[in-house]
């Protein structure tokens, strides 16, 4: 199963304190559910709807805990996804009605009925509340991506309104969540490792914390290692260029016999540069008599470099 589904089992098992368990189950029919009129007579019934068993579960027991009518469970298969399956918990509305009110979701006017594009704020005045929220809201919309790739965490709602409010939640923790438009819905995003791994703890998936952060550390060891390797091979072939280019222009001293006429401090660098074409500038001083630093080095080999343009230059030689 996927690192999401693992995520979403955890938080569904988890237990909600009586206050949270509104805020819970609103957020979990603002992000999964619709009204839907059936019949002739225009029946109409509330509706969760999700491919997630136990999100399934965790919305029949919220339901079932504060309506006193029977609540249905329907398995279908998904239109788009034919080998999914889509769980479909029903409740008359009418029977709902007084619930959905309470929770301040229910939007209601001469034409239609619908869900308001905000979250009430009564429901998420403490803070256990607004976890709670955040919780019924991934359990509804939620994903998260494999962290050993690019990290990502989205929450997927109808309604730019409640998607701001829900980034406004998000950022009550001191989180940073952006929003953006994909075809018809909103999307609550983070990308920043650090606080999607806050949000899940503070959603209550400690388990996928632990290994959501395992996977993170591994992963940031191992970019750790291969940016030094690439500054070390960077920095091997910048040393191995240098080395051909200075051994070239001694070879040129040495053809053109004007090798004899370099100052003694020169002759004395170009001819270890010969003898150890692969030892570093560091390497070359320490073995020079005085000991000379890396610069001074550096300074000798770029002097004789510039000895051979100036020759070249003067005979035409590219």
């Amino acid at each position: 199963m996927s690192f999401s589904y693992d995520v979403k089992e955890e938080l569904a098992r988890l237990f909600s304190d009586a206050c949270c368990q509104k805020a819970e189950l609103a957020a979990l029919i603002r992000m999964a559910g619709i009204i839907k009129i059936t019949g002739g007579l225009g029946k109409a019934t509330l509706q969760i709807q999700t491919e997630h068993a136990s999100t399934a579960r965790k919305a029949f027991k919220l339901l079932k805990k504060h309506i006193k009518s029977s609540v249905e469970v329907a398995i279908s298969k998904n239109n788009f996804l034919k080998n999914h399956i889509m769980y479909i918990i029903s409740v008359n509305l009418e029977e709902a009605r007084g619930l959905l009110k309470d929770m301040g979701i229910l939007s209601e006017n001469e034409k239609r009925i619908s869900f308001k594009n905000s979250i009430n704020p009564v429901l998420i005045r403490k803070r256990c509340c607004r976890r709670a929220y955040l919780r019924g809201a991934f359990l509804g919309g939620g994903s998260i991506s494999d962290p050993k790739g690019p990290y990502h965490m989205e929450f997927v709602t109808i309604g730019k309104r409640h998607a701001y409010a829900l980034s406004r939640l998000i950022g009550s923790f001191g989180l940073k969540a952006g929003v953006m438009e994909r075809k018809n819905s909103q999307m609550v995003y983070l990308k920043d490792g650090n606080n999607i791994a806050e949000l899940l703890g503070i959603m209550g998936a400690h388990g996928s914390l632990l290994k959501f952060e395992d996977i993170r550390v591994i992963k940031e060891m191992r970019n750790s290692v291969n940016r030094m390797v690439n500054c070390e091979t960077a920095n091997l072939n910048k040393t191995i260029d240098a080395a051909v280019r200075q051994i070239e222009c001694i070879k040129f001293l040495k053809q053109q016999n004007l090798f004899d006429n370099l100052p003694s401090n020169l002759k004395q660098v170009a001819e270890l540069r010969l003898k150890f074409p692969d030892l570093c500038l560091k390497e070359l001083g320490q073995m020079m008599n005085p000991v000379l630093g890396k610069s001074g080095v550096s300074y000798r080999l770029k002097k004789i470099e510039n000895i051979v343009e100036n020759l070249q230059s003067m005979k035409g030689e590219k």
